[in-house]
């Protein structure tokens, strides 16, 4: 184990290293790693500020453990020195083997840049004990399959699987915590040829296939390898009793015909082995079954109807809350922020806003939400913000009412409302020379280029807005005041997606992440989406409230569901990047097109 102060000596070194060749490399520890043990993998910046983007790489042939770690510090430079980053991923290797290192993305200013693919070698356990001139340790003999044998019990005694759940009877919104695991002590590949379903339930991932979460139990004496297939948290929705469906595995099975020294292995995927990825061996047998979990049935009950406050409406778990206003004294037509913070454990994905009465005189808008949540515990873990943006034109000191907010806690079986302490704000006479007042109603772009159409249409909110105060003061003056429409800044489709177009040449992740956020930007515009309705079934209704085409509901939503595809899984041939940013741009303007009409 390296201590820090030596670990972060080792990071500046390999920075000044670094910054001597390349403005952003890849460094990856020398010589072999062996597989199932961890290695780092640092990623060298130079001039990485704030404003700037990191972009990391697919590690789609390793486990991931931990990252990133972001450390800072300066080399000398000929024009002074040169600030560096270090962000250092924590990885496993899972087999032995060639594999490459991808190079991870930035983004400096209007400039992206990519750093190099660096190959390594995993060896394996066996090759590093022969290497360091140690025994290997003794093998599982249950790969060993005796004439008399029979594989089909064999395969049942020592591979197995199993479904945990933390609890059969919760309340409404009380989370559910269900494990599935697969037990082997064979040399086998598993293929999930059918995954549960989650009816009655919200579900929260914590653990995947892809984590390649792997311990040992003793189970009658013996040791099993024990891998976690998936862990999820089910909050459920309703009252009534629900079924967690069971998981089934087709296992294809390797015995030897002969007592062999060998420390057998497992390989878990879904539905990506060929059929003849085991082939039988003069000395070596191969057998297939089906196995399954069970079906566990969970009993959800109401949350009790007694002492149940008026204005419940499904939060469970134990909760804070505060609000505070981000300026307390603002000028006329000056915006201000009220943040409304809920936090603590429980179901956060079915938390909605707070009814904020705002008094006479202050104009509120919606609000968005922003999580900071911890998927790892369960109940979730941490806190939901509400961001409420306000304006208003009349001088004066105000004070915003108390908020409550109730909920439900199943440890102690009782309701509890709390609230916070009113919020003062203050408007002075001092007028705001440039207001930017934005409608929060509407989600915010992080392009680079919004910033000058939005403070384009709020100069034109503001200018609108003190003709009419002047026209109103002058009503004498002028008998009539004419009807100002309010003024609009519509970004093009094709500024949306030039962002797309940016970062057309990134890995795919990050070229299929920015395009999807292209795409919802879009219709934040057009449909005012926000929060909970920002998903493909809150997209649909907006569309046929709209009157879009099925044709053009049916191609943008297939869009999104391939962006998706490609951000969360490690799937290959995905569609030509170049033909989906025009199918997408066609699909945008005709959409666009028809919203004018």
């Amino acid at each position: 184990m390296i201590r820090r102060p030596v670990f972060i000596a080792i990071i500046i070194s390999a920075c000044i290293a670094a910054s001597s060749q390349s403005a952003f490399q890849t460094i990856v520890t020398q010589g072999p790693v062996v597989a199932g043990e961890s290695f780092q993998v640092q990623y060298v910046i130079e001039g990485l500020d704030k404003n700037d983007e990191f972009f990391a790489p697919d590690f789609k042939d390793f486990r991931f453990v931990s990252g990133p770690n972001i450390y800072a510090g300066s080399v000398p430079g000929a024009d002074g020195p040169k600030k560096l980053k270090n962000i250092v991923y924590t990885l496993v290797a899972n087999r032995p083997g060639k594999f490459m290192i991808p190079g991870a993305s930035a983004r400096l200013g209007d400039k992206l840049i990519k750093s190099e693919n660096v190959w390594l070698e995993v060896i394996s356990k066996a090759d590093a004990f022969k290497k360091a001139g140690t025994d290997i340790p003794e093998s599982n003999a249950d790969y060993f399959l005796g004439p008399d044998e029979d594989p089909y019990a064999k395969m049942k005694r020592n591979l197995f699987m199993k479904v945990l759940v933390d609890k059969k009877v919760c309340f409404v919104g009380e989370p559910v915590m269900a494990t599935f695991k697969l037990y082997s002590r064979l040399e086998s590949k598993s293929d999930i040829v059918k995954n549960p379903g989650f009816y009655g339930f919200t579900v929260q991932d914590m653990i995947s296939l892809e984590d390649r979460l792997a311990t040992t139990e003793t189970i009658h004496g013996k040791k099993f390898d024990v891998h976690v297939v998936r862990k999820v948290q089910l909050y459920p929705l309703q009252h009534g009793t629900f079924q967690i469906d069971a998981m089934e595995v087709q296992n294809k099975v390797e015995f030897s015909k002969s007592a062999v020294s060998k420390k057998t292995e497992q390989e878990i995927a879904e539905g990506v082995f060929p059929d003849n990825d085991i082939a039988d061996h003069s000395n070596t047998a191969v057998y297939e079954n089906n196995m399954s979990t069970e079906a566990v049935a969970i009993t959800v009950k109401p949350t009790p109807p007694k002492n149940k406050p008026a204005e419940y409406n499904g939060a469970t778990g134990n909760f804070m809350i505060s609000a505070l206003v981000e300026k307390n004294v603002l000028g006329k037509n000056e915006e201000g922020d009220l943040v409304i913070t809920i936090s603590g454990k429980g179901n956060f994905t079915q938390l909605s806003a707070p009814v904020v009465q705002w008094p006479a005189g202050i104009e509120g808008f919606e609000p968005r939400s922003k999580d900071s949540l911890d998927h790892e515990h369960s109940p979730l873990n941490g806190k939901r913000e509400f961001r409420f943006r306000f304006v208003s034109a009349k001088p004066g000191n105000y004070i915003l009412p108390a908020f409550s907010f109730s909920f439900f806690n199943p440890d102690s079986n009782n309701y509890k409302t709390i609230v916070t302490q009113p919020v003062n704000v203050t408007i002075s006479n001092r007028e705001k020379s440039t207001a930017t007042i934005t409608t929060e109603g509407k989600k915010k772009t992080t392009f680079n280029d919004q910033l000058k159409w939005w403070t384009a249409g709020a100069v034109s909110v503001m200018l609108m807005t003190m003709l009419l105060v002047w026209l109103k003061r002058n009503r004498s003056i002028i008998k009539k005041v004419p009807t100002v429409e309010k003024a609009s800044a519509v970004i093009s489709v094709a500024e949306i997606l030039k962002r797309a177009h940016t970062f057309y040449e990134a890995d795919d992740k990050t070229f299929y992440s920015v395009l999807r956020t292209c795409i919802w930007f879009f219709f934040t515009q057009h449909f005012e989406l926000t929060g909970s309705k920002m998903n493909r079934f809150g997209l649909a209704e907006a569309m046929r409230k709209k009157s879009v085409d099925g044709e053009s509901q049916k191609a943008i939503l297939e869009i999104l569901d391939e962006c998706s595809t490609g951000v969360f899984t490690n799937a290959e041939d995905m569609a030509d990047k170049k033909k989906l940013l025009q199918e997408t741009r066609e699909v945008l303007v005709k959409i666009s097109d028809k919203l004018q009409e």
